[in-house]
Protein backbone atom coordinates (compact mmCIF):
# COMPACT_ATOMS: atom_id res chain seq x y z
CA UNK A 1 0.00 0.00 0.00
CA UNK A 2 1.29 3.79 -0.48
CA UNK A 3 0.02 6.21 1.94
CA UNK A 4 -0.13 9.82 0.28
CA UNK A 5 0.28 11.96 3.54
CA UNK A 6 0.29 16.01 4.27
CA UNK A 7 3.29 17.61 5.93
CA UNK A 8 1.83 17.18 9.12
CA UNK A 9 1.36 13.35 8.84
CA UNK A 10 -2.36 13.43 7.85
CA UNK A 11 -3.31 10.59 5.48
CA UNK A 12 -4.60 12.51 2.56
CA UNK A 13 -5.36 8.99 0.44
CA UNK A 14 -4.35 5.41 0.19
CA UNK A 15 -3.75 3.34 -2.85
CA UNK A 16 -3.65 -0.64 -3.24
CA UNK A 17 -5.31 -0.67 -0.50
CA UNK A 18 -7.38 -4.21 -1.78
CA UNK A 19 -5.60 -7.64 -2.58
CA UNK A 20 -2.21 -7.89 -4.20
CA UNK A 21 -1.91 -7.74 -7.62
CA UNK A 22 -0.89 -6.37 -11.20
CA UNK A 23 -3.84 -4.39 -11.85
CA UNK A 24 -3.41 -0.59 -12.00
CA UNK A 25 -3.24 0.66 -8.43
CA UNK A 26 -2.87 -2.86 -6.82
CA UNK A 27 0.78 -3.94 -5.58
CA UNK A 28 2.86 -6.91 -5.07
CA UNK A 29 5.64 -5.96 -3.19
CA UNK A 30 6.52 -2.33 -3.28
CA UNK A 31 9.87 -1.17 -2.01
CA UNK A 32 10.62 2.05 -3.87
CA UNK A 33 8.60 5.51 -4.49
CA UNK A 34 9.29 8.81 -6.60
CA UNK A 35 6.80 11.81 -7.58
CA UNK A 36 7.80 13.78 -10.52
CA UNK A 37 7.49 17.33 -10.63
CA UNK A 38 3.72 16.81 -12.20
CA UNK A 39 2.71 15.29 -9.01
CA UNK A 40 3.01 11.61 -11.13
CA UNK A 41 4.34 8.56 -8.41
CA UNK A 42 6.68 5.64 -9.48
CA UNK A 43 6.43 2.91 -7.40
CA UNK A 44 8.96 0.05 -7.79
CA UNK A 45 8.72 -3.24 -6.69
CA UNK A 46 10.25 -6.58 -5.96
CA UNK A 47 7.69 -8.75 -8.05
CA UNK A 48 10.02 -10.99 -9.40
CA UNK A 49 11.78 -12.33 -6.04
CA UNK A 50 8.40 -12.15 -4.07
CA UNK A 51 5.96 -13.92 -6.63
CA UNK A 52 7.00 -14.34 -9.96
CA UNK A 53 10.01 -16.50 -9.23
CA UNK A 54 7.29 -18.72 -7.37
CA UNK A 55 4.89 -18.81 -10.42
CA UNK A 56 4.37 -22.20 -12.10
CA UNK A 57 5.80 -21.71 -14.68
CA UNK A 58 7.80 -18.71 -13.71
CA UNK A 59 7.34 -15.34 -15.26
CA UNK A 60 8.19 -11.92 -15.20
CA UNK A 61 5.66 -9.29 -13.67
CA UNK A 62 5.45 -5.74 -13.19
CA UNK A 63 8.31 -4.21 -11.38
CA UNK A 64 7.46 -0.38 -12.36
CA UNK A 65 4.14 1.45 -12.05
CA UNK A 66 3.54 4.56 -12.58
CA UNK A 67 0.20 6.65 -11.37
CA UNK A 68 -0.68 9.12 -13.05
CA UNK A 69 -1.89 12.33 -10.53
CA UNK A 70 -5.50 13.83 -11.82
CA UNK A 71 -5.93 17.57 -11.28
Amino acid sequence: RVSIMDIKGNVLARLGDGPEGEEPGQFIAPHGICIDTRGDIYVGEVSWTHTGSHLNPPREVRSLQKLVRKT
